[in-house]
């Protein structure tokens, strides 16, 4: 039996050791997405949780999700985590209190990873699905406002560019 690691590593990249500084190891299955603050770590894992890490602290906030998180991501505000979960799923979180704020529905996402965003103004939430689309959700209401073919099958990735000279790859 294949044993996943199931753990966050952080290494001093400066003194070129190939020891990690520190091991976050509280999850009970593969860690699948990180996303990082000026302070902390956030990892979604396959075991349902979106763990929040306060390294300045040392403080560790867990949410349970009850269902395989296979993508974290933050809001542009830093107010907000958004989580992609493998029952098809997306789940915007309170980060302070951990309260469920909206979920998002209508993609495909089951089987593969699949990433997801706000839009830079935090208005839209957007995901790949399985089927092939790109999906747009409206924030507050939570309503597909927008879907279209990347590809014929899986799509994971979108990356955009503007004249503002931002890109993205979600």
């Amino acid at each position: 039996m294949r044993r996943y690691d199931q753990s966050v590593r952080a290494w001093d990249c400066r003194s070129h050791s190939t020891e990690p500084i520190q091991i976050i190891d509280t999850f009970q299955d593969s860690v699948m997405s990180v996303c990082l603050t000026k302070s902390e770590i956030i990892a979604g894992s396959v075991d349902g949780t979106v763990r929040t890490f306060d390294i300045q602290i040392g403080r560790e906030l867990v949410d349970d999700l009850k269902q395989p998180v296979n993508c974290v991501s933050l809001s542009n505000d830093t107010n907000c985590i958004l989580a992609s979960c493998l029952d098809s799923t997306l789940r915007l979180l309170d980060r302070s209190s951990g309260e469920l704020l909206q979920e998002y529905k209508g993609h495909t996402c089951k089987s593969f990873k699949m990433d997801c965003s706000l839009t830079n103004s935090d208005a839209h939430v957007t995901s790949g699905s399985e089927d092939g689309f790109i999906y747009f959700w409206d924030l507050v209401d939570a309503s597909v406002v927008s879907k279209f073919r990347a590809h014929a099958s899986v799509d994971s990735c979108m990356i955009t560019s503007s004249v503002d000279g931002k890109g993205s790859c979600i």
